[in-house]
């Protein structure tokens, strides 16, 4: 009877280890699959906003159109676009689609290059930057026009080798991006860059 008593024990654990097992395994999964969704919806979004950058010849217009549809696709609660001034001393806004980013645009907002916030950070290193929580990250720039900011990712606009400026999105959650999305906004990012390049320089043939 003590060893029937023992054996049920030790299969009641061994049951108990292999329903955490398995539920860890189903959640392991569930959060590969939302992943897998959530590049896919990426992908599909930067399809869009890179067609649509291509078709546009106004370096304005262009600017406009992008921010738009990468807040439609992507659901960002501000989206910026800078470009580096001819000294490459100043990163300046040139296109938002948040409320505080048009704020800003009259104003004539800029940050400077490898001094102020992400943007300045991101237009000297050219290298992306992501902070998941802005409170903790002190090279943040604290805007007073965007008060809802939680997370925060600038890319460099990076086209032949040559900087021209960077993308900035931020959203109202925490921990609102991971390290695998660099890699697909990147692409988004260098989509962009290639369009403002070609437009720039089709205006300067039509000068």
């Amino acid at each position: 009877i003590k060893d029937a008593r023992t054996k049920t024990l030790e299969l009641s654990g061994a049951n108990v280890e292999l329903q955490a097992l398995q539920a860890d395994l189903e959640e392991r999964v569930n959060e590969r699959t939302k992943t897998l969704e959530r590049r896919a919806k990426q992908l599909q979004a930067t399809a869009s906003v890179g067609n649509a950058a291509s078709t546009i010849r106004n370096i304005q217009q262009l600017i406009e159109r992008v921010t738009r549809l990468i807040t439609e696709r992507f659901g960002f609660y501000h989206v910026g676009i800078f470009i580096l001034d001819e000294r490459n001393e100043y990163a300046v806004l040139h296109g938002s689609s948040s409320p505080g980013g048009k704020r800003m645009l009259e104003r004539g907002h800029r940050l400077k290059v490898g001094e102020v916030g992400i943007v300045g950070s991101v237009a000297a290193s050219r290298a992306a930057r992501i902070s998941l929580d802005v409170g903790e990250d002190a090279v943040f720039f604290d805007n007073p026009d965007l008060p809802d900011t939680r997370s925060e990712m600038a890319l460099p606009l990076l086209a032949g080798g040559t900087i021209l400026g960077v993308l900035d999105v931020q959203s109202i959650e925490p921990n609102a991006f991971a390290e695998d999305d660099i890699a697909t906004l990147q692409i988004l990012a260098d989509q962009i860059a290639v369009s403002i390049q070609n437009t720039l320089f089709l205006e300067q043939t039509q000068e």
